[in-house]
């Protein structure tokens, strides 16, 4: 009795095993894992998608870089070789102290004499036969051939005119006298045309001109 009941028994809990694992079996046909596709997570290098995408394309043309222009270099200043200190009037001597003042080398006797012309250069422009233009530019002229215009009184500041003395400034074949140097000089080269008819000028054909002639 006791034998059947083993055998019983046994048969049973085979049973049983033997369905669960074919119930396993079932779910896994059901419900298959997924499987992992590594074709689509390849490390992807950053470097090199960058440096691709800066490269220029073949139809493309790389900006070429243009040479920044060169700055002009400003003319040497000519040698106005003047024998005689513009201010003093004296030679200036085998060791003159010269200056370079707008495209000019002028000489003078004494350091004291240049520093006086820079004060007021502009009533110094006539003794050294150089005309000043409102291109902040000076002239070597032939002051001999310049005519006066030198009216009773000064068109910029009102004052007498003395017709034969020094406070002139040469200006388009003509030298035109001002009463002194306290900025008249300055103010007719900014604008002398504002002047002309002060000093009885007209252009002519291009050319300044007395207005009688």
């Amino acid at each position: 009795m006791r034998n059947i009941l083993g055998f019983a028994t046994a048969l049973a809990f085979a049973l049983l095993v033997g369905g669960l694992i074919r119930a396993a079996a079932l779910s896994g046909e059901r419900y298959p894992q997924p499987q992992q596709d590594h074709s689509q997570h390849q490390p992807v290098n950053l470097q090199d998608s960058q440096g691709e995408a800066s490269k220029p394309k073949p139809d493309e043309k790389e900006p070429q870089k243009q040479d920044p222009k060169p700055e002009p270099k400003p003319e040497p200043a000519a040698d106005l070789q003047n024998a005689a200190d513009p201010v003093s009037g004296k030679a200036v001597g085998e060791a003159p102290v010269v200056l370079e003042h707008k495209g000019w080398k002028i000489r003078f006797e004494s350091e004291a004499n240049r520093d006086k012309f820079l004060k007021k250069p502009i009533r110094y422009y006539a003794t050294l036969s150089l005309e000043p233009t409102t291109g902040d530019k000076l002239l070597k002229v032939d002051a001999s051939t310049y005519g006066k215009a030198a009216p009773a009184t000064c068109g910029i500041m009102g004052g007498d005119i003395d017709p034969d003395g020094d406070v002139f400034v040469l200006h388009r074949g003509f030298k035109v006298y001002f009463c002194c140097w306290s900025g008249c000089g300055d103010e007719f080269v900014a604008n002398p045309s504002k002047y002309y008819d002060h000093y009885g000028l007209v252009e002519k054909d291009g050319k300044l001109a007395r207005k009688q002639e």
